[in-house]
């Protein structure tokens, strides 16, 4: 098992790498800001990464880091934080952490940590998205698209609707007013989608024309979101473009 370490404080990161490499783990790198944590990604790909929430002086935090990661890598994370609000928990759940690891931590609880986000991952992999459920499904009406969100229908203007990322058997909706986690599979909203100028560019995204602010060497910019180009998905998406 080879994990990265993602984490700010110095003294802090020696002592989770030690603890990790006693519990029998190889530690493949250990980065304290996002810069050096994509730089070792793209030099060796590890099993598993722990990544802090909280990355003083960095332009992104833990959350962020992670958001960009899994654009390019299928890997489980365990979030680490000191912080346990309500709010910094949802943002970290929509990146759907395998664990999640409070601070101050010992050594019994980081190994459960581990071994559950192993097993979870492993399991996620191995196990096909669940049937449609027609309770879960959004509805069309007349330019809008209601989503479950907990125990309410919400209805948002198709227009709001900036990008939708697949998040396994879920999918992430993002509009220009707010996040929702939706339990259906990404193939399903893009059905639904259809009639309207959405497009696929990549096997996790499907995205809205009117919300692309600028393309540049095949990544989408959209708000304050960078969106791979996949190259299965770049001449049709063009294509596109052009008729538009």
């Amino acid at each position: 098992m080879r994990i990265l370490i993602v984490e700010d404080d110095p003294i802090i990161g020696k002592d989770l790498a030690y603890t990790v490499a006693d519990l029998g783990y190889q530690v493949t790198a250990l980065c304290r800001t996002s810069l050096q944590t994509l730089s070792a990604l793209a030099a060796e790909q590890p099993d598993l990464i722990i990544c802090d929430i909280h990355l003083a002086d960095d332009e992104w935090d833990g959350i962020r880091l992670v958001q960009e990661i899994h654009k390019m890598y299928h890997l489980p994370v365990i979030f680490l934080t000191a912080f346990s609000d309500a709010a910094t928990i949802q943002r970290a759940a929509l990146m759907n952490p395998a664990a999640y690891l409070t601070k101050p931590f010992d050594e019994r609880t980081l190994f459960a940590a581990i071994e559950l986000a192993t097993a979870k991952f492993a399991a996620h992999a191995d196990t096909p998205p669940p049937a449609n459920d027609e309770a879960a499904a959004p509805r069309l009406l007349s330019g809008f698209l209601f989503v479950k969100d907990k125990k309410r229908l919400v209805k948002i203007a198709i227009p709001d609707i900036r990008w939708i990322k697949a998040e396994g058997a879920y999918s992430q909706l993002c509009t220009t007013q707010d996040t929702y986690l939706l339990s259906i599979n990404l193939g399903i909203l893009e059905d639904k989608l259809r009639p309207y100028p959405f497009v696929r560019v990549h096997r996790s995204y499907v995205v809205s024309f009117q919300h692309i602010d600028s393309i540049e060497d095949d990544v989408l910019h959209i708000a304050h979101e960078r969106i791979p180009l996949g190259k299965s998905y770049r001449d049709d998406f063009y294509r596109r473009l052009e008729t538009l």
